[in-house]
């Protein structure tokens, strides 16, 4: 078996591995899938990608109050039937209250992410790796697709909020959960539960691309405060990747 057939049939096992859980309990967590599919592409194409953080802007709608973050989105449609990814311009985002009570209700308006992120190759093998599992959890569907990529603060006042109103649903059907990178901070523990207030995984993403994925339909989730570490600077922060997938309804 060529390298190559190996990689293949590594990938098949773990997807089914991840589709099993996600069927069974709504959630699933890797810190190799697709954490492997990125690496494949080399430094420099995730330095790059990366890097795209540097560039946020600063979430007007968070009152000082509820933490500091900075953020982009970007949207897609996918059709399955031809298999393609076309970008949306769309960067509007809303949430019922009911899903969000701090920001729920208003039209929340937010910068487009940069083309150097919606061209990124790290971008497209991670929208692929997260179609594979929809695909394979539920079926070839049509889906619309929002990015978001977080920044979330702290310094030695001000503990970093990555979930301001607390444990929530978003709004979608699944949530996809990817860390970018974390800086001179402790805390901000990602936390799953179900309705009955159970926690039914906790987990601290630590490693580049480690990857919780949850049926934001059947699940709720928040994640712990972050505190500077205090060692080697007194301002840190966490980059993530949330990305949505929602059905779509055409």
């Amino acid at each position: 078996m060529s390298a190559g057939n190996a990689l293949r049939h590594s990938d098949d096992a773990v997807l089914k591995e991840l589709s099993q859980l996600l069927v069974n309990c709504h959630y699933a967590h890797s810190e190799h899938y697709p954490a492997a599919q990125v690496a494949l592409l080399g430094r420099e194409e995730c330095r790059a990608f990366n890097a795209t953080w540097e560039h946020l802007h600063r979430d007007a709608y968070l009152s000082p109050a509820n933490g500091i973050r900075e953020r982009r989105i970007c949207k897609f449609e996918y059709r399955q039937r031809q298999r393609q990814w076309t970008p949306l311009p769309d960067c509007h985002f809303f949430q019922a209250q009911a899903h969000n009570p701090l920001l729920g209700g208003v039209q929340r308006t937010y910068s487009r992410s940069e083309a150097a992120f919606i061209d990124s190759p790290v971008l497209h093998a991670l929208l692929a790796a997260d179609l594979a599992l929809m695909d394979l959890t539920l079926g070839p569907r049509d889906w619309l697709v929002t990015c978001h990529q977080f920044r979330i603060l702290c310094d030695q006042g001000n503990a970093g909020q990555a979930t301001p109103e607390g444990r929530h649903r978003d709004g979608h059907d699944f949530v996809f959960q990817h860390l970018i990178q974390r800086q001179h901070v402790s805390g901000g523990e990602s936390r799953i539960f179900n309705d009955n207030g159970d926690c039914v995984f906790h987990a601290t993403l630590s490693n580049y691309m480690e990857t919780a994925v949850l049926n934001d339909r059947i699940l709720l989730h928040e994640v712990s405060p972050l505190q500077t570490s205090g060692i080697n600077s007194d301002r840190g922060s966490r980059d993530m990747l949330i990305i949505d997938f929602d059905l779509a309804d055409y």
